[in-house]
């Protein structure tokens, strides 16, 4: 291509457009996803008090009802033995959680791992 065939090229190409646009109706909902992904990422780290629950819960009558399937033939011994431990890993996890929440400066989620 010479260049008097390119500059020509240059001006008509001048008018288009240099890319898809899209609708203001479509630009407008792809920035509130836009926003609602960026939302979701910083928010990401930090655990909803919820699943904390949960999850301790689940794993204190897990380690429950390992004590008590330990100490299974000894029956009343053995419901004793699993609720305390129950409550004691229910505890120590709460305990956990209080002591990591507060080393952290005012704002700042938990640590991410």
């Amino acid at each position: 291509m010479s260049r008097e065939e390119r500059r020509q090229y240059e001006r008509q190409m001048k008018s288009m457009e240099r890319g898809v646009s899209l609708p203001p109706a479509a630009r407008q909902r792809a920035e509130r996803n836009a926003a609602r992904r960026a939302r979701r990422a910083s928010a990401e780290g930090v655990p909803s008090p919820r699943r904390f629950w949960i999850r301790n819960g689940l794993v204190s009558l897990a380690a429950g009802f390992l004590a008590f399937s330990l100490q299974w033939p000894n029956m009343p011994f053995a419901l004793y033995v699993g609720i305390a431990v129950t409550i004691v890993v229910a505890a120590v996890i709460f305990g956990i959680r209080l002591v990591v929440r507060r080393g952290q400066p005012r704002g700042a989620g938990p640590p991410r791992s």
